[in-house]
């Protein structure tokens, strides 16, 4: 049965009907993978299993799933104008392909190419070693809400308690910190969106030259005994980004590369904490950390409805997505501010 909320308009809308029975319960054994396109769906399954498939077809996507019989042409009924009826094709392929195996966490809100049948849990990263500082990520699902001002103001706390901190504008689209910080440092010697595109290029699969070049750098960008990352050499350059965070998720053999150097980065540069302030709402810029279960994930909220709502919502997300599970990850924190 399609749920309530869903209309099929368009292919999005169909695969979101088979993401969302796949949280219900798992698909049949003989449906291996989902893959759809703006003028079809094509479901790989198991040799010999149409019928059986075609059966499990009708009961998700009832009553709109039309069933040709051996003619071939099967399909869903979409959204359509009256005397128009619009359809989408379903082609079924048989195949002998095995589900990705282990099924790797993959820190990132963007929907999957191809929808594989689940056959376990999804593996988390490794767990840090000793010897790296904690990576803690400030967000917030609005802006506006004290995020920024909360994250400088525990940088300040852990350098008065006599703590090395790197504290990084990870906001590439509006820079709070970067901002704040411009009439200090107002020719920073590397930036964020530096250390992305070097990790993007980096022939190195741990960053190591990344991680050398940016330590060096790094030494002459403290203020007030903090080691501060821009997000951009020049503020000018909001609209220059040509290597995101997302790009290091989709590209990288470790999805995670991007935590990981950062706390590489500071242990080599001596901190005992990294703090990153990342971009609002829900989106790809902050994925890549508020999604690992490793990083000590700090939401901020004010009191206003949507506010509230929307943080339950990201903090539903990360339940679902990336939770923190084992005894060695954080559990995700919250700052209810006074800000109007």
């Amino acid at each position: 049965m399609i749920p309530s909320d869903i209309r099929l308009y368009t292919w999005v809308d169909v695969e979101e009907v088979l993401l969302r029975s796949q949280e219900q319960e798992p698909w049949p054994e003989n449906l291996v993978w989902a893959r759809g396109y703006w003028d079809e769906l094509v479901l790989g399954i198991r040799p010999g299993t149409q019928h059986s498939i075609k059966t499990w077809l009708q009961e998700v996507y009832d009553p709109r799933f039309q069933d040709n019989g051996q003619q071939g042409n099967d399909c869903i009924i979409l959204e359509s104008a009256e005397g128009n009826q619009r359809t989408l094709p379903i082609i079924l392929e048989e195949t002998e392909e095995e589900p990705p195996s282990p099924n790797k966490l993959i820190p990132n809100l963007a929907r999957p190419t191809v929808i594989w049948q689940r056959t376990e849990k999804l593996q988390a990263p490794d767990i840090f070693p000793d010897d790296l500082p904690p990576v803690v990520a400030f967000h917030s699902f609005k802006g506006g809400v004290g995020r920024t001002i909360h994250a400088l103001a525990l940088a300040q706390a852990l350098i008065n308690a006599k703590q090395k901190v790197l504290l990084i504008d990870g906001d590439l689209e509006a820079p709070g910190i970067s901002w704040l910080l411009e009439s200090r440092l107002p020719y920073p010697p590397i930036c964020f969106a530096d250390i992305i595109a070097l990790i993007h290029g980096e022939p190195s699969p741990d960053a190591e030259q990344t991680i050398d070049l940016a330590t060096q750098k790094i030494q002459n960008a403290l203020v007030d005994g903090i080691y501060i990352l821009p997000s951009f050499r020049v503020n000018s350059r909001l609209t220059g980004l040509a290597i995101k965070p997302e790009h290091l998720i989709k590209g990288h053999k470790n999805s995670f590369i991007l935590t990981d150097s950062l706390a590489r980065l500071g242990k080599a540069l001596g901190v005992n904490v990294v703090l990153v302030d990342l971009r609002a709402g829900l989106s790809e810029l902050a994925a890549g950390l508020i999604l690992d279960p490793r990083v000590y994930r700090i939401f901020v909220s004010t009191l206003s409805g949507q506010s509230i709502t929307g943080t339950a919502r990201l903090l539903e997300l990360v339940a679902k997505l990336a939770p923190s599970k084992r005894d060695e990850d954080p559990s995700p924190a919250l700052i209810l501010t006074k800000v109007p």
